[in-house]
């Protein structure tokens, strides 16, 4: 392929080719490039005495982001309703899951790294919903064979921007990831 057609995808369909084609180094470095023209990715110095506190503002300032913690959040926040109308908007769409079974988690930035990752899983997803309960919230959906599928999660992440829904489980170091399909 070449850069004129990496150019011609949005970002969202040049990432998802990028995580499905690692060997494309020029495909990664159109990205790369994209990604920080548009604001998505910041550079960083690790020389920069202040390089952490630069971190720890672009997470804080993130404006697409949504955290959902379970057990802090009533039914009718803000927060609970985006991400229900993100959630139900995905009836009889197409997604990704991916599912991280193993992570290192830097305590104080919050930041972390995949260290395993089972292979991703496109699929039509129906009957999304959402099911609050005192403490957790479950995440539910039948895939395209009619199984119904239900995540126990604690805190919920929504990433308007990239279009992915973060459901942290309650057991320790797993998350799930549910990227949206794009059409454009």
């Amino acid at each position: 392929m070449t850069t004129t057609k990496y150019q011609a995808m949005s970002l969202n369909e040049l990432r998802r080719y990028v995580l499905t084609h690692r060997e494309d180094i020029t495909a990664f470095h159109v990205y790369i490039d994209r990604s920080k023209s548009e604001g998505r990715m910041i550079s960083l110095d690790i020389n920069d005495e202040n390089w952490e506190d630069k971190v720890k503002k672009a997470i804080k300032d993130s404006s697409t982001a949504i955290r959902w913690y379970c057990d802090k959040t009533v039914g009718n926040s803000v927060e609970v309703k985006t991400i229900s109308q993100w959630w139900n908007q995905l009836n009889n769409k197409s997604v990704t899951i991916y599912h991280i079974t193993g992570m290192e988690i830097d305590k104080e930035t919050g930041i972390w790294e995949a260290i395993q990752l089972t292979p991703p899983v496109q699929l039509k997803i129906a009957e999304t919903h959402l099911e609050i309960g005192r403490f957790t919230t479950l995440v539910q959906y039948k895939d395209q064979d009619g199984w119904t599928n239900q995540i126990e999660a604690v805190a919920i992440d929504l990433d308007i921007e990239k279009q992915n829904l973060f459901i942290w489980p309650n057991t320790s170091a797993e998350v799930f990831i549910v990227s949206q399909e794009t059409t454009s």
